[in-house]
């Protein structure tokens, strides 16, 4: 069996669509699999021929103003007219995932992956919406970290002569036990989501989130992302000097 496992952010690297592209690939062990992103356009070529071969497509892309990313739009209407016309015959199945901690804004962005397929002439699998995406990203890098870095100190005491104790793991189980708590939601449909795929089979779209109350996750949110623009963007002392066009301030 042949499968292609699409990344639709526009990230070159970071992104959540990719984890959980990754992810899914996870599932189908044994399988012929190909992973490829559609961030620029001279990528399409070689992708599109592949549609001829696979017998599942699943793509992960986020969610972009209630919709989907542009060049997302633009990687479906070339695909659009290659499946017609070379009439492939793929399972299409779709991740989406969101900013927003609610789940549910992901729907529409499902269901316009479910349209192209009728217009594709190909079959549609399903798929699950993911909300609050970049904490599920950032909560996969952060606890794998503490994990191995609890897993080092644990051995280097051991090492040093230290008795062995069930209470000194404690602090791992607990981790442990906050990371799945926090994930499960996204964890349970990713494996359910996984399984259909893996049995070429169709389900109805699910709408998930990270177990975190609204009103803790928004002002998480709203810090994370003054940081992120802090360490990725311009200064503030940059952002508050006036704009210079032909060598003269505004």
């Amino acid at each position: 069996m042949k499968a292609m496992i699409l990344n639709g952010s526009p990230k070159k690297k970071g992104s959540t669509s990719g984890l959980l592209g990754r992810a899914m690939g996870c599932f189908l062990a044994g399988w012929e699999v190909w992973h490829a992103s559609i961030r620029t356009k001279k990528q399409f070529p070689e992708i599109l021929q592949h549609l001829k071969e696979i017998d599942v497509l699943i793509l992960a892309a986020p969610l972009y103003v209630d919709g989907i990313p542009s060049h997302v739009i633009e990687f479906l209407q070339e695909a659009e007219a290659f499946c017609r016309e070379n009439h492939c015959r793929f399972v299409f199945y779709a991740i989406s995932n969101n900013g927003f901690i609610e789940g549910s804004h992901n729907r529409v962005h499902l269901k316009m992956y479910e349209c192209w397929c009728r217009r594709a002439d190909v079959a549609w699998g399903g798929g699950i919406g993911v909300g609050g995406g970049e904490m599920f990203y950032v909560l996969s890098i952060v606890y794998p970290v503490i994990f191995a870095v609890f897993i080092l100190s644990q051995l280097i005491r051991y090492a040093m002569g230290a008795p062995a104790a069930l209470a000194h793991w404690a602090p791992l189980l607990k981790n442990l036990a906050v990371y799945l708590f926090l994930n499960g939601g996204v964890l349970y449909c990713m494996v359910r989501l996984g399984v259909n795929v893996r049995r070429m089979r169709t389900t109805k779209n699910r709408c998930t989130r990270m177990m975190v109350p609204s009103f803790l996750f928004i002002p998480m949110a709203d810090l994370f992302m003054i940081l992120t623009a802090l360490f990725h963007g311009k200064n503030i002392f940059t952002l508050l000097k006036k704009d210079e066009i032909g060598g003269k301030a505004n």
